[in-house]
């Protein structure tokens, strides 16, 4: 039973280090140009930020995780959530 429960441990872990893997994988590479898919926050500070239309052209300059990209739209830097942008769309310039 104990040999079961550790196999099914283990299968579990394995499959969340997959997941994990390949959304890094998925996201955006630094130096990118990528198009956002709605309006969004570029946040230059917890409480602040600048509004970015559908549909423009924003620059990742870091990889923030799960949830957030440090990106460039008009000159401006700051956080932009992961989920704004098309990741198709990327390509380098």
């Amino acid at each position: 039973m104990r040999t079961l429960l550790r196999g099914a441990a283990s299968a579990a872990l394995a499959s969340a280090l997959v997941l994990s893997v390949a959304s890094g994988a998925e996201a955006a590479s630094p130096n990118q140009l990528c198009r956002t898919n709605s309006s969004a926050i570029l946040y230059t500070s917890p409480s602040s930020g600048i509004w970015v239309p559908q549909n423009s052209l924003v620059r990742i300059l870091d990889y923030r995780g799960p949830l957030h990209y440090l990106a460039r739209y008009d000159g401006t830097v700051g956080q932009l959530e992961r989920s704004r942008v098309i990741q198709e769309s990327c390509y380098h310039q």
